[in-house]
């Protein structure tokens, strides 16, 4: 374990890393408002900064809200006034007691339920996001699919799950697709950079050179839209 330090635009973050048996770099903001991140022993440090660094806006979001927590002030949960992103736009939570129901108006999500508990309404809202999302996502693969076709990919089922640490995985022998909830924050630019990713993986399992040719041939702007998915939007409603 040591400590390391990033400035962003003046602001000096302190992170502790740990060195252990990990396959990604993980980075979390635990509730004492201590950033920690976990990495491989054969991951560079300076690698390892950058990855802070591009985490900046996301951590300085959260200890916010541990402090928030701290003066008693709005909880993080779901509350009247939350911002929430669906594809890639803000809008303000709406919350009101009565017979379930969900709809966007405007620049608002109303969201009506029977029980106002944090977990309820998370729970209320965690379901229709997930029905939208299959919606949205069937969508996306009408018009993604087609350009992987004629290399013979077969066109796979989607899987919604609600993932921590992955944007989206694929399992070639189910022919199956498997796409985080959490997508569903993000611009549809970046939704379909996932999914042709994942579709490349049915010709090549790895990440290898030529896995990347593949993908640059099919979206030469792949990079950018991971890069925008990436520095924009987290896990958790």
């Amino acid at each position: 374990m040591s400590i390391h330090t990033i400035q962003y635009e003046g602001i000096e973050l302190e992170f502790e890393l740990i060195r252990k048996d990990v396959k990604y770099i993980n980075l979390r903001v635990n509730k004492h408002g201590k950033v920690v991140v976990s990495a491989s022993k054969k991951v560079p440090l300076s690698i390892i900064q950058e990855f802070v660094e591009s985490k900046t806006l996301w951590i300085i979001t959260h200890l916010a809200e541990i402090e928030k927590i701290r003066q008693n002030l709005p909880p993080t949960g779901f509350y009247d006034g939350k911002t929430l992103y669906y594809l890639g736009k803000p809008y303000r939570l709406v919350l009101s007691k009565g017979p379930r129901h969900i709809e966007i108006l405007g620049d608002k999500i109303h969201l009506t339920t029977t029980s106002t508990t944090e977990n309820a309404l998370c729970d209320e809202y965690l379901l229709w996001l997930k029905q939208q999302a299959y919606l949205k996502f069937e969508e996306i693969m009408d018009h993604i699919y087609p350009l992987v076709a004629p290399y013979g990919i077969k066109r796979p089922t989607i899987q919604v799950r609600n993932m921590k640490t992955l944007w989206g995985s694929c399992t070639t022998e189910g022919n199956a697709i498997r796409l985080n909830l959490q997508l569903m924050k993000s611009s549809e630019d970046c939704i379909e950079q996932v999914v042709l990713h994942e579709l490349a993986h049915f010709l090549y399992k790895n990440h290898g050179q030529e896995f990347y040719a593949f993908l640059s041939g099919l979206m030469p702007d792949w990079k950018e839209r991971k890069s925008k998915l990436e520095s924009k939007f987290k896990d958790g409603v």
